[in-house]
């Protein structure tokens, strides 16, 4: 079972610990061919990891291509308190977006995607709990002008129950198709993860100006669904990427005293959240028209984020899935096979000073970012220890 964020200390102090550019041209990757033997069950040789910022609770980054980190911060654990979207460049923290958020539990600034255009049009998509007159999950696209984030506009919004506290979920991702696909959590309500009419328990998929596909799986235009539903049944899907491998959607879901799973997420996919689960054995009904889990976690991780590891700084990991395990601190590794249908091997790694408890992100350099409660931190190897995997220049 995940353990609540409420039991964590709020720190609000912002320090930056280091220094570099991301993806400089000191840390670009000499090409040479590669022919890996890795030893998974182990961190890779010359990997370190640094903390890069002091920040609170940092729930979402996003890698601008004119070098800034965008970095949104939940905002705290408890009542209405300001959170913060920042840019960082490699040695400077600049404030872009202020928002007064309601914070209980898992409420709070949450999602955080830049636009496919963004160079042109500088769109940046936010989800979090607002804050008055009463807590509102909200999907809301603003615009980079001067450094600032300004023109907000609320393209979908979800009212809940104020008592409750988890289950918001709120990741967002553009996926390759150009669409703003979206997650919200069962808002503690079950049962209407399973009706279409109901926002909770979904995953969204919206064009970027906030309006509905009509390609979408459920789209009945004047009828009784939610037009916006891409898929259905989950409890707490708190991040989800598109395998750059497959094109499919990889979902981390969060069960509840058991039963975390990674998921394949297709359209119009139920995924059985809560009818097909026995709440006192923790086994799975196995109903025909559900879609059945890629892997189980029978002791829960509290899985906080999710990436298709693709890059140069660690090719032995390429294609692999990354997930940051909330509860433990430990960075999950998992292979698929090469039809991206089955788990081959599953792999933790506790990290030397660090715990990967929300994310990982992978930088444009291959470098893994990822975070803990209070700071943001950079998986990485310094290329003169890949002589330990490649040859040498001649």
């Amino acid at each position: 079972m995940a353990i609540p964020l409420l039991v964590l200390l709020f720190l609000s102090a912002c320090h930056v610990q280091a220094s570099f550019r991301v993806g400089s041209p000191s840390e670009q990757p000499v090409r040479f061919p590669f022919h890996p033997l890795p030893d998974l069950r182990k961190l890779p040789p010359g990997a370190s990891a640094t903390r890069v910022l002091s920040l609170p609770v940092p729930t979402a980054l996003a890698f601008a291509p004119d070098g800034r980190v965008f970095i949104a911060e939940k905002g705290g654990f408890e009542g209405d308190q300001e959170a913060h979207v920042w840019t960082f460049n490699g040695a400077s923290l600049q404030r872009w977006l202020t928002l007064t958020v309601s914070t209980e539990g898992e409420r709070g600034l949450v999602g955080l995607a830049l636009d496919p255009y963004f160079e042109r049009d500088g769109f940046v998509y936010l989800v979090y709990t607002s804050a008055r007159p009463q807590p509102e999950w909200r999907l809301v696209r603003y615009r980079d002008e001067s450094g600032r984030g300004v023109e907000p506009t609320v393209l979908m919004r979800a009212a809940f129950d104020p008592s409750c506290s988890f289950h918001f979920s709120g990741h967002i991702a553009f996926g390759p198709d150009g669409r703003l696909y979206v997650a919200i959590g069962d808002l503690c309500l079950g049962n209407p993860a399973q009706f279409l009419e109901h926002p909770a328990g979904k995953m969204h998929r919206l064009n970027p100006d906030g309006t509905i596909p009509p390609d979408n799986p459920f789209y009945d235009g004047s009828g009784p669904n939610l037009d916006s539903v891409f898929a259905l049944g989950f409890r707490n899907t708190f991040a989800f990427t598109f395998d750059p491998l497959s094109g499919q959607i990889l979902g981390a879901e969060n069960g509840p005293q058991c039963n975390d799973e990674l998921n394949r997420i297709r359209p119009g996919g139920n995924y059985g959240w809560p009818w097909d689960f026995n709440h006192q054995t923790c086994e799975y009904a196995d109903l025909p028209q559900f879609e059945k889990p890629l892997y189980v976690w029978k002791t829960p991780i509290a899985p906080a984020g999710i990436a298709v590891y693709s890059g140069p700084m660690f090719p032995e990991w390429n294609g692999a899935v990354l997930i940051c395990a909330w509860n433990t601190g430990q960075l999950h590794l998992l292979t698929l096979d090469d039809s991206r249908q089955r788990v081959t091997g599953v792999f933790a790694y506790s990290i030397p000073g660090a715990s990967c408890r929300i994310g990982p992100w992978v930088a444009p350099d291959g470098a893994v970012w990822f975070a803990d409660a209070d700071g943001l931190y950079r998986l990485y190897r310094p290329w003169r220890n890949l002589s330990f995997l490649l040859p040498l220049p001649r």
